[in-house]
C-alpha cells in the first residue's frame, strides 16, 4: 500500500472506535441526567405534600406529644418538617405504615445498588472501549511504521502472522527467512506449506 494512503486509512479505521468511546460517555451522562431529573421531581412532590401536612392541626398536635415523649426520654427530637415527612411516609406512624417504610427503604437501597453496579459496568465497558481504541491505535501506528520500512503484516489461514516486504513484484517467488512465498499476478501473497501446497495470506 502506498505510504501516502496510510493516514487516511488509519483515520477511517479509528473512527468507529472513537465514536464507540464517545457513545459510552454520552450514555452514562444521559442516565445520570435522567436519574437526577427524576430525583428532583420526586423531591418537589414530597416537599409539597409535607408542607400541606404541616398545616394539619392533627399533625401539629401529634408533634407536641412527640416533643413531650422525647423530653421525658432525654432524647433530642427531630424538627417539625422532618416529623411531618415521616408522618406522611408512615401514614401517621401506623404499624402498617412503618412496615411499608422499611420495605420501601430496602427497595430503594436495592435499586441504588443495582444502579451503582450498572454505572460501574457501563464505566468498565467504556474503559474497555477506550483501551481497545488505544490498542488499535498503537497497532495501526506500529503497522504504519513497518510499512514505511517496506514491510506489512500478513495473516495465514491458521491465524499466525508474519512480516513480509510489500515491495515484491507480481509473479515472483521468494525464499524469505526459511519460508517460500509467491506473489501472483493480482498481487496476492501465498506461503508454501510443509505439504507443498500454496496458502493465501491476508493483509492485517
Amino acid at each position: 500500500m502506498p505510504p501516502n494512503r496510510l493516514p487516511l486509512m488509519l483515520i477511517l479505521l479509528l473512527l468507529p472506535l472513537l465514536a464507540r468511546a464517545q457513545d459510552w460517555n454520552a450514555m452514562i451522562q444521559q442516565q445520570m441526567n435522567q436519574m437526577n431529573a427524576n430525583i428532583a421531581r420526586g423531591q418537589q412532590q414530597v416537599n409539597q405534600i409535607v408542607q400541606q401536612r404541616m398545616q394539619d392541626p392533627g399533625v401539629q398536635a401529634g408533634y407536641q406529644q412527640y416533643l413531650a415523649q422525647m423530653a421525658t426520654a432525654g432524647r433530642a427530637p427531630m424538627n417539625y418538617a422532618t416529623y411531618a415527612y415521616y408522618h406522611v411516609y408512615t401514614n401517621g406512624f401506623s404499624a402498617q405504615g412503618m412496615a411499608h417504610m422499611r420495605s420501601t427503604e430496602a427497595g430503594i437501597q436495592a435499586r441504588e445498588q443495582a444502579a451503582w453496579q450498572g454505572l460501574q459496568q457501563a464505566q468498565a465497558r467504556r474503559a474497555q472501549a477506550q483501551q481497545a481504541w488505544r490498542d488499535g491505535y498503537a497497532g495501526h501506528q506500529a503497522e504504519a511504521g513497518r510499512q514505511l520500512m517496506g514491510n506489512s503484516t500478513w495473516r495465514a489461514p491458521d491465524g499466525s502472522t508474519r512480516e513480509l516486504p510489500h515491495t515484491w513484484q507480481r509473479g515472483t517467488t521468494h525464499l524469505y527467512q526459511g519460508q517460500a512465498y509467491h506473489v501472483d499476478g493480482t498481487g496476492q501473497y501465498y506461503q508454501r506449506g510443509a505439504d507443498g501446497w500454496w496458502y493465501p495470506l491476508a493483509t492485517r
